[in-house]
């Protein structure tokens, strides 16, 4: 049987049978495509093979008309031979480049691809101008890449020239997402930083600011500790000129403390299988 390599549709890493997400940059393995069988059948061997018979047959036919000494039939053996091989290497090479070329996934027709500028905004259906000054929580399902979301509200403010801050812990799932965006600063999350303290540090409006998560301090805390901080922070961020998104993965939590934060926030949002949609806005 052949065997099957999967690699990650977004970056290309081999992956592990197991994995549930990407090691380098974060992606859902269901979001991963296999690549070809292994031993399947290439253009360029079948052009190779054809032409080779060809040759034999035509060095057969004048073999019968013209006498020749016997090297000098083989040299020209070989050297169409070599002709061969380099013709199926050009072609070989030409297909790898197209395909690389071509790795973007064609949309269906009728569909028309939404600008990365408004993707974030444009899924809630609202303009991005409508994200300023909201202190939004963003409900996770953690089985997804829940990342993408973040890295598209990342890419949406840096755009339009806004400063984004995203407190993330290190190594994390959302800095692997975002660190490659010049334009945001991407903060370490510990349980000693003060939030006055970034705030301070960037004076510059509109601000973004994007924290991970409130279901990691619940719990390496406690869920009252998360409701104080997220009350807290909500109260230093009221600034009309300040954007917040708080994560929170619900399936973590017990319903009573989830009902508790949720009660915080006049904007939620959620990402699920379904996609990223509006649960309140106001």
């Amino acid at each position: 049987m052949p065997t099957t390599a999967k690699l990650c549709s977004r970056c290309g890493t081999a992956l592990d049978s197991n994995s549930r997400f990407c090691p380098s940059c974060g992606a859902s393995t269901d979001q991963t495509a296999s690549t070809a069988p292994e031993h399947a059948s290439h253009p360029a061997r079948w052009l190779a093979l054809g032409l080779t018979v060809v040759w034999i047959g035509v060095l057969f036919y004048l073999s019968r008309g013209i006498v020749m000494a016997a090297h000098l039939w083989l040299a020209y053996f070989v050297a169409g031979l070599g002709a061969i091989l380099v013709i199926s290497g050009l072609v070989r090479y030409s297909r790898r480049h197209l395909t690389r070329g071509g790795d973007k996934a064609v949309a269906p027709r009728g569909h028309v691809e939404q600008p990365q500028k408004i993707k974030f905004s444009g899924q809630l259906g609202i303009t991005h101008a409508a994200l300023t000054g909201k202190k939004i929580l963003l409900e996770f399902d953690p089985s997804m890449p829940y990342q993408t979301v973040v890295r598209d509200f990342t890419l949406e403010c840096t755009s339009n020239k806004e400063a984004v801050v995203i407190l993330t812990p290190a190594g994390s799932v959302v800095e692997q997402a975002t660190r490659d965006d010049e334009n945001a600063e991407v903060v370490e999350l510990t349980h000693d930083l003060m939030l006055s303290s970034v705030l301070d540090k960037h004076q510059e409006r509109p601000l973004n600011v994007v924290f991970d998560s409130l279901t990691d301090l619940a719990l390496s805390a406690d869920s009252r500790t998360a409701y104080k901080f997220a009350l807290n922070a909500l109260r230093q961020l009221s600034d009309p000129k300040v954007t917040a998104v708080f994560l929170l993965n619900p399936s973590a939590h017990d319903p009573k403390d989830v009902s508790s934060l949720r009660g915080l926030f006049s904007n939620q949002v959620a990402y699920a299988k379904e996609g990223t949609s509006s649960i309140k806005w106001t």
